[in-house]
């Protein structure tokens, strides 16, 4: 299984022998047309599990020569027991299964493999520009006013009179209070809308400024002498 974190898609990817000989019978979006005539119990087993599971087996949906089908030969006998099997999404990735002979890999079975072409990342990405989202805030600075710190206190006691006393559930008090605080803040100071900026470096002062010239030119004498003790300055 192999998850794509950017475009979030899931990957389901079976490849082993299976022992199964799934037969000539076309099954839409489970079995394919390029596959041999005989069918075993395995394969009908193999069947029911992929068409239970919503899978494809990936052998059996691209033409090639029947030296490039079959997975299996010793003895006389050959089959297709070998199979690359994946979820209906994967599919849409798959551009070739198919056997390959010239590939010495000490076995009875030839090498199986797949032209697996995943998406770029930038593919699935939407291509409208998402709007920056707009926060409101309370305009605190005004509460160095005496007469709005003073109709901000009003309308807090206000609000807290008119509401229940005696209230037992903790939560819903510590709500009720927050509730009362931001009408308080937003009928005597107002909001004002900020848009999310990136956040740079506040603290600037002629002590870094100094620290971030002696560093280059440091930098600049190493690289003409390539010397140790001018890298550690």
């Amino acid at each position: 299984m192999v998850l794509d974190k950017v475009n979030r898609n899931v990957y389901i990817m079976l490849i082993g022998d299976m022992n199964a000989r799934v037969g000539n019978n076309r099954l839409i979006n489970i079995v394919g047309t390029n596959r041999e005539a005989t069918l075993n119990n395995n394969g009908r087993k193999l069947i029911d599990f992929c068409e239970f599971n919503n899978l494809k087996i990936m052998n059996t949906f691209f033409k090639h020569k029947e030296i490039h089908k079959f997975t299996w030969e010793a003895r006389g006998h050959k089959s297709i027991i070998d199979y690359f099997i994946t979820n209906m999404k994967t599919s849409k990735v798959i551009q070739d299964t198919r056997v390959y002979r010239s590939n010495e890999i000490d076995s009875d079975h030839y090498l199986l493999c797949a032209k697996v072409n995943f998406p770029p990342r930038w593919l699935n990405k939407s291509t409208k520009k998402v709007p920056l989202k707009q926060e409101k805030f309370f305009k605190v600075r005004l509460l160095n006013d005496e007469s709005i710190r003073w109709l901000y206190t009003q309308r807090v006691k206000l609000h807290l009179n008119n509401t229940k006393k005696n209230e037992i559930d903790i939560e819903r008090g510590w709500k009720t209070l927050q509730n009362i605080l931001k009408s308080a803040a937003n009928e005597s100071l107002g909001t004002i809308k900020r848009r999310n900026r990136r956040k740079y470096l506040k603290i600037w002062d002629d002590q870094i400024k100094h620290l971030i010239e002696t560093k280059k030119k440091s930098y600049r004498k190493w690289l003409n002498s390539k010397k140790l003790e001018d890298k550690l300055e």
